[in-house]
């Protein structure tokens, strides 16, 4: 097994939010903020909302989504455990978020942001980096998909959700997904059908192994790789 690109590659991909260093000054600053909880189905903003808080999920998994009509709901996202997100711009929120999972979060204000810099020097502005970057990573990540077969883009998801969690992708890995079919799918741009039939193919190839409909294992991390369009001799 190639394990040197496997390395290589997660270390690529992991954490492309929001690096460990970064979280873990993001963790100062708002540990001594209480934590607020939502359960699944609820919102924590909505999209037009007035706000610019910084929010650090602690437990659970949000969706990012826009309703492109009455009736078509569009997943822009996930925010996972430990990550960092704003989604504002000008004050007010480009889209909704919704907890898919019972969770956990902090809030940070942008007065409460100003008097951290005790954090560090570059924190402050790695924080505005790092907010100011967020829509231009949801459309980075639509566009990376366009070119990409059902099969490839269900594999990518596995291999980009299981390395934001985990930090590294290798064999015995477990992935956990709490977001539903229909909003992988949604995210992902295909039926729920192509994703179902997807994730079968996946199983059948001894790339993964199913525990249960939302816990995956990795049995063959170069395989899956491969299959999700990321491997390169």
């Amino acid at each position: 097994m190639h394990t040197s690109y496997v390395a290589a590659a997660t270390a690529d991909r992991a954490f492309q939010y929001t690096g460990l260093a970064f979280q873990s000054r993001v963790h100062s600053a708002v540990s001594s903020k209480p934590l607020s909880q939502i359960r699944a189905g609820q919102a924590l903003f909505h999209e037009g909302d007035q706000g610019s808080d910084v929010v650090q999920l602690v437990k659970g998994t949000v969706s990012l989504q826009r309703f492109i009509s009455d009736e078509c709901r569009v997943v822009l996202g996930f925010v996972l455990a430990g990550e960092v997100f704003s989604m504002s711009l000008n004050g007010r929120h480009i889209c909704s978020a919704d907890a898919v999972s019972d969770c956990l979060y902090r809030r940070l204000g942008n007065s409460e942001i100003e008097s951290s810099r005790e954090n560090g020097a570059d924190f402050v502005g790695e924080l505005a980096n790092h907010l100011r970057d967020e829509p231009w990573r949801l459309q980075f990540d639509t566009l990376s998909r366009l070119h990409l077969s059902a099969d490839e883009s269900v594999a990518r998801f596995i291999c980009e959700i299981g390395m934001r969690s985990n930090l590294r992708l290798m064999n015995g890995s477990r992935v956990h997904l709490d977001m539903s079919r229909a909003d992988i799918a949604s995210y992902l741009g295909l039926t729920v059908e192509t994703v179902v039939r997807a994730l079968k193919r996946l199983t059948a190839s001894g790339a993964i192994i199913a525990f249960a409909p939302h816990d995956f294992g990795i049995r063959d991390a170069e395989s899956l790789l491969v299959q999700a369009g990321s491997y390169h001799n």
